[in-house]
């Protein structure tokens, strides 16, 4: 008993689910039936069977008309190099569970995911397999990690030791008016002394030379003669004492918009040294929230080029399967570049621009393959002439066509690049432009007997027998005499296979007739004739080549055959017939040779 589904074009879907069968029971359902994309959600468990493994991941049948992808570091826990160990442990149609790690509704994309910690599954992979962990790698990483931390930590506690060591403490120091007008200008031109008009009241003020930093530049009162420790408590402490300094009825600092030199000879100064220092000032309070900020980014780019490592450990080891099939022009850049001289990779990366009708692509690809080919593989060569003349006559013009055909014939021998193009224009079914060239290569190549053939053959797939018959005698003419006996019976040969039966028997009975010795050409008869004739005119032949006067080893041969062929079609009447005609043959041959 069962459900039908649905039936249309002659195909039954039926389904055994208890829910279907037995609607009104109210046994709970184990499998909660999907029948679209929005019965899936994510986080969700399902139940599915395996369909199918591709190199881009494991497809998971979730019902008759949804599937999910399954990437291959969501199958299991283990690296796996050979995609052929997926296919012994997840054979199709095995019923597994899933977690549902994202659904995309407008695409109709599922990701799932049968790794243990998602399922609550034992792993599809055994760990006896003993294959490397995907988390291994990162489990190096972080105490790797860990070890330059603990380092950082010694040497900034080091370094702060040593400072403490150095330091004298801080010193609070109150200026007078005169001191912060002595030591503006001071400020203002730290790249040359002072005027002499100032040089006593510098006598008196002596500051410390020393470069500005930016402590220097929000001067308050305070002096820091050693290195700031990252300390909150002495911050505030600072923070506190620059309040108490500075005082509401202090006369503000002098601003000066324009840059101030003490020499005319002296570079102008271009940028407003005290704008600065209030603009630095102001931005120091908002120094550390920024800063946490960085200290956020620096973690996330950490983990992001952790993520790129993982991405690229995994290309690696896609791109290290010798299975696996290239899908994008660096494959196919790899592969010729590891095999150049290989035409069969050559036309399959043409063949990739072509299906994504890159026509310039994949001139580019033969034009390429022509320059690295080695000159000694010349049919190498030739195969990537023959597909880039393919190339010209689907998708080019007549006079691009003509300009790749003449250049093939200067790189490659004449007559081949012909017979090539012919077979292109005869497959195209551009019968006229074929025609055309066969013309011209009778005109060419005279003697080539090859060339008389495939003309032959042309003409009597054409269904114009009469031509051939012409043809024939135009060939015997042109040909040499030795070759007059091959060719009529390879004419013979085609006019069984394309053209008028009893037209070939009389080219071979003719034939032999005029050469009776030529037990090839009696071979080739016989064989045809089985194929095409009847049992009696097949019977005739054998009865006439048996009674000629041939070497003993030719007629052993014929016997044989004859006797072969009586006991397949023939009786047991036959079959002895045959036997004694060989018999009456030997006592001949011994008698004569007695006398």
């Amino acid at each position: 008993r069962c459900y039908i589904l649905s039936n249309e074009n002659g195909k039954i879907q039926l389904s055994l689910r208890q829910s279907r069968l037995n609607p009104k029971s109210n046994s709970k359902v184990e499998d909660v039936e999907i029948t679209c994309i929005k019965d899936v959600k994510k986080g969700q468990l399902v139940r599915g069977y395996v369909k199918s493994i591709t190199p881009s991941g494991v497809f998971f049948g979730l019902s008759t008309s949804l599937l999910g992808r399954i990437l291959f570091q969501n199958v299991s826990p283990y690296f796996v190099q050979k995609h052929s160990l997926y296919e012994k442990y997840l054979p199709e149609g095995k019923l597994l569970t899933a977690k549902v790690l994202g659904v995309n509704g407008k695409e109709k994309h599922i990701e799932l995911s049968l790794l243990p910690e998602d399922t609550r599954m034992p792993s599809v992979l055994p760990e006896s397999l003993g294959l490397p962990r995907y988390d291994a790698e990162e489990e190096k990483r972080e105490a790797n990690d860990r070890e330059k931390r603990e380092e950082l930590k010694l040497k900034t506690k080091r370094r702060r030791g040593n400072s403490e060591r150095r330091s004298t403490g801080i010193r609070l120091r109150n200026y007078t008016e005169e001191e912060k007008k002595i030591k503006l200008h001071w400020r203002l031109a730290n790249c040359c002394p002072p005027p002499s008009t100032h040089f006593s009241l510098l006598q008196e003020a002596k500051p410390k030379k020393r470069k500005i930093c930016p402590a220097d530049e929000n001067d308050s009162g305070i002096e820091v003669y050693y290195r700031e420790e990252e300390d909150d408590d002495q911050k505030e402490e600072a923070a506190k004492k620059k309040s108490k300094i500075r005082k509401p009825g202090e006369a503000p600092r002098l601003q000066v918009s324009m840059g101030f030199t003490w020499d005319e000879d002296m570079n102008a100064m271009d940028i407003p040294v005290l704008n600065q220092k209030e603009e630095s000032s102001e931005s120091e309070e908002e120094e550390d929230p920024q800063s946490k900020l960085k200290k956020q980014t620096k973690k996330e780019k950490e983990l992001e080029k952790q993520k790129k490592e993982k991405e690229l450990c995994k290309l690696e080891a896609a791109l290290m399967d010798p299975s696996r099939q290239p899908q994008s022009a660096d494959d196919f850049d790899r592969l010729v570049l590891s095999s150049p001289n290989s035409s069969i990779l050559w036309l399959q990366y043409m063949a990739f621009h072509l299906q994504a009708t890159e026509i310039e692509k994949a001139r580019a690809v033969a034009e390429r393959a022509l320059k690295t080919i080695c000159f000694r593989e010349e049919q190498e060569k030739l195969n990537v002439w023959v597909a880039l003349l393919n190339l010209e006559n689907m998708y080019g013009t007549e006079e691009t066509l003509m300009k790749v055909f003449e250049r093939a014939v200067q790189y490659n021998e004449p007559l081949k690049v012909f017979q090539h193009l012919c077979d292109i224009y005869a497959n195209s079914e551009k019968y006229k432009q074929a025609e055309e060239l066969y013309h011209t290569m009778l005109k060419r190549f005279r003697q080539e007997k090859s060339v008389w053939l495939k003309y032959a053959s042309f003409l009597l797939k054409q269904g114009q027998t009469e031509a051939t018959h012409r043809l024939l005698e135009r060939a015997l003419k042109a040909l040499p005499t030795k070759e007059h006996v091959d060719v009529i019976s390879r004419f013979a040969q085609m006019e069984f296979r394309f053209g008028d039966p009893e037209h070939a028997k009389a080219l071979f009975e003719s034939t032999l007739n005029s050469y009776p010795k030529r037990t090839d050409i009696w071979s080739i008869y016989m064989d045809i004739m089985i194929k095409h004739g009847s049992q009696k005119e097949v019977r005739d032949i054998f009865e006439r080549v048996i009674h000629l006067s041939l070497a003993p080893k030719k007629m052993k041969f014929f016997f044989k055959r004859y006797l072969d062929y009586e006991k397949k079609f023939g009786t047991t009447e036959s079959v002895l017939a045959v036997k004694r005609a060989a018999l009456e043959y030997v006592e001949t041959k011994s008698s004569l040779a007695d006398t």
